[in-house]
């Protein structure tokens, strides 16, 4: 529907996905709860838990690798959105299939699984 409004979770999921293009730490980290926990959705090992471990994980893709990413479909199931996505890395042809599961809460992102090739 053209008219429809995002859900809050669409809105938090675009939101960081603009700030991760832009390549702004702060304003990226700052969608996220302080303590969410970023997990591997294959063996469900936790990647990073709160916003300093988070820092530490997105800054060099931010500074060195100059990541992009493609939203190329987007489900949002309640408080849920899941995103799949082609990621670049500044200078390279390579393409990196990737899918994220955000979960939502209280005005920011509390958990998310990421899958990629």
């Amino acid at each position: 529907m053209a008219n429809e409004t995002k859900s809050e979770a669409e809105q938090l999921a675009q939101r960081q996905l603009d700030r991760y293009n832009a390549h702004d730490l702060e304003g990226f980290l700052a969608v996220y709860a302080e303590d969410a926990k970023l997990y591997d959705l294959i063996d469900g090992t936790v990647i990073a838990q709160g916003r300093e471990a988070m820092r530490e994980r997105y800054r060099k893709r931010f500074e060195e690798d100059r990541v992009q990413a493609e939203l190329v479909n987007r489900m949002v199931i309640g408080s849920r959105v899941i995103d799949h996505e082609h990621v670049t890395r500044e200078g390279s042809d390579r393409v990196i299939q990737a899918a994220a599961i955000y979960e939502t809460h209280g005005g920011r992102i509390v958990a998310a699984w990421f899958v990629n090739e």
